[in-house]
């Protein structure tokens, strides 16, 4: 079972690979392996959220394809929460950017920065409704 720390500890170093890759400037030459990075540090991130509000047991594993959809988000997720709708339509549009960036030819930069802004204030609103640091 996957525990807070757990999802911090992995959290945490899929947030480094990221800086990592903004660092040396290689969003361009890396947006697959940063479309998959973001796309996992969102559901870790509202693991981390739902787990220390205790709407989900430890054995729950988010799975970024809950979020191909609004409707199929809310269906997997039919508790309540704050911040619900943005959280949800933030992690929708991490799931779109995801599959973007990491099929196909590649994209423009634009694309890359836009995923990555999502998925920091994605965190911005997590950190600001959790009991427990990101």
């Amino acid at each position: 079972m996957t525990t807070i720390q757990n999802h911090r500890e992995i959290l945490r170093e899929l947030l480094d690979d990221i800086d990592e890759k903004i660092r040396n400037d290689l969003l361009v030459e890396r947006q697959k392996i940063l479309g998959f990075a973001l796309s996992e540090a969102t559901c870790h991130m509202l693991a981390i959220l739902l787990l220390s509000k205790k709407l989900i047991s430890s054995g729950f594993m988010i799975n970024h394809r809950y979020f191909s959809s609004e409707k199929r988000a809310f269906e997997r997720l039919g508790f309540d929460f704050e911040k619900k709708n943005e959280i949800l339509a933030k992690m929708v549009k991490q799931e779109e950017l995801r599959d973007k960036l990491c099929y196909g030819k590649n994209k423009e930069r634009d694309l890359i920065e836009k995923a990555i802004r999502n998925m920091y204030a994605l965190k911005e609103i997590i950190e600001g409704e959790s009991s427990e640091p990101l």
